[in-house]
């Protein structure tokens, strides 16, 4: 099996893993387990870091975030547990800081970690989805000016003023952030005001539904319940 690439931002939470106590990592696979499903990290961080107040909660989102990752590889590339396992191993091998000893009980721990049939693999899942989009929205804002309309003879003085409003919008692709700007008047700021008003309600519609099926609606906002 080749080796995987472990990413720098996620290297502290893989040392975490190896390195928590036994019990501490008991507690920690028991309290992921029973976590709602989520789709971003703060909200189950949120919900389970007063359950483990002996890990520091920026360790505790090193971790999880490490976790998250190996999930969504394995959803990605179609590998097994094993595969995965092996391919993360054969990586830390390379790197000659693991013991034999901590090599193997890092295997033993991802293995339990990749056995959890709830919250994180539902949420690896649902955060896949999102992600196939060709473009995801990161942000907006919308900056309102005044522009003077001047006489013919511009030294005559403004004639009159219109209100304009420009909205920005950040995006994710696949290359790279960018952004975009959109010239708005009034009538259009209220005619997407409209609009997402309606697309609001449709969702509360859509939820309502979900809630008489007894179908898990995963909020990107918070942690389901």
């Amino acid at each position: 099996m080749k080796s995987l690439r472990i990413p720098q931002q996620y290297q502290s939470g893989i040392n975490l893993i190896i390195n928590i106590d036994q019990i501490l990592f008991d507690k920690l696979l028991n309290v992921i387990t029973e976590a709602h499903p989520f789709v971003n990290i703060d909200s189950i961080l949120l919900e389970i870091s007063p359950k483990i107040e002996e890990i520091d909660i920026n360790a505790l989102e090193d971790i999880l975030r490490a976790i998250r990752s190996i999930y969504s590889l394995r959803i990605q590339e179609n590998l097994s547990n094993d595969e995965i396992i092996a391919g993360l191993s054969n990586s830390l091998s390379r790197e000659d800081i693991f013991s034999f000893e901590e090599l193997a009980l890092f295997e033993q721990r991802i293995n339990k970690i990749l056995e959890i049939d709830g919250s994180i693999s539902i949420s690896s899942k649902a955060i896949g989805l999102l992600q196939e989009y060709d473009s995801i929205f990161l942000s907006s804002r919308i900056v309102t000016d005044i522009r003077p309309v001047f006489k013919t003879e511009t030294k005559a003085g403004v004639a009159g003023a219109l209100v304009v409003h420009t909205l920005r919008i950040a995006y994710q692709d696949a290359s790279d952030t960018k952004e975009f700007y959109v010239a708005l008047d009034s009538n259009d700021v209220k005619k997407l005001q409209e609009q997402l008003s309606q697309s609001l309600a449709e969702a509360d519609v859509v939820k309502s539904i979900l809630d008489k099926a007894d179908i898990l609606y995963l909020d990107s906002n918070s942690s389901s319940k």
